[in-house]
């Protein structure tokens, strides 16, 4: 990963994403997981639908990028297709709702608690810093990793096995970005000094281990390979608590300064 992209990554703050269903006790599922399913498409359906049984969770995701390691809190739910996420990071909430990214603002926003991103803004700048989502608050987001899975991915082997006293069903997988690189915007990079714009056609490796009731109990991603220099860039996130409710709402929209105008204030 370049130098720049692990400080945005690292340091920015100001982005994440997924929705809460009304939440509630998760329903008993069985005992055991049924032998695993040899399709992607099977695969993703199958999370989907343990996941819309209990649509909401906690979660806590361990990412390395570059030489930093964080283990990072939140909870995320789902409404169909629509997912929202919190998660907090060195003290700082960040909130995805949809595609809008929420971060409690630092210091120096005068009558402002939160900073706000919309990537479908008619504003090119908003539009800009719209998409420009760290990487550490795209580990844990599901929706995210099911469109990338579905999408791109193939299974390289399946098992029936334990993730700790949990029973589980275990996938290793392989994301070709070329398939999808609107996805992977993270390995983009613009034209510059008469280079052209750089789209990525790595083969990431993951692994997503299934509970009994077709919930993601774990998702592990190693996006090293999509960047330029190979820096370590990883992540793993454990969920847990299907089914407790969650509420992650937008803040009031008078407490939320758009990051697209605050970038042109500073000359961007």
């Amino acid at each position: 990963m370049r130098r720049t992209g692990l400080a945005i990554a690292a340091a920015a703050l100001l982005l994440a994403a997924c929705d809460p269903g009304p939440g509630g006790t998760a329903p008993a599922g069985p005992a055991t997981p049924a032998a695993p399913v040899t399709d992607v498409a099977q695969l993703v359906a199958a999370a989907r639908a343990g996941i819309a049984e209990a649509p909401s969770a906690a979660f806590t995701t361990t990412a390395v990028l570059g030489t930093n390691t964080t283990d990072t809190p939140g909870s995320l739910g789902f409404d169909g297709s629509t997912c929202r996420l919190t998660m907090t990071v060195d003290g700082s909430e960040l909130r995805v709702i949809g595609k809008k990214t929420f971060t409690h603002a630092p210091a120096g926003i005068p009558g402002k608690e939160w900073v706000g991103t919309d990537p479908d803004s008619t504003d090119p700048i908003a539009r800009m810093a719209g998409g420009a989502i760290p990487v550490v608050a795209k580990l844990p987001d599901l929706c995210v990793a099911l469109a990338e899975i579905e999408r791109t991915g193939r299974i390289v082997s399946a098992e029936q096995t334990r993730l700790g006293d949990l029973p589980v069903d275990h996938y290793r997988l392989e994301l070709d970005t070329a398939k999808a690189p609107e996805l992977f915007p993270e390995f983009a990079t613009p034209p510059l000094d008469g280079k052209p714009a750089r789209t990525s056609t790595a083969k990431l490796p993951a692994e997503l281990w299934l509970d009994a009731a077709r919930r993601p109990a774990r998702f592990t991603v190693d996006l090293s390979t999509g960047f330029p220099q190979g820096d370590p860039a990883r992540g793993t996130t454990d969920y847990r608590d299907w089914g407790k409710p969650v509420d992650i709402q937008p803040p009031p929209a008078d407490q939320v300064a758009d990051l697209g105008e605050l970038m042109k204030k500073m000359g961007t």
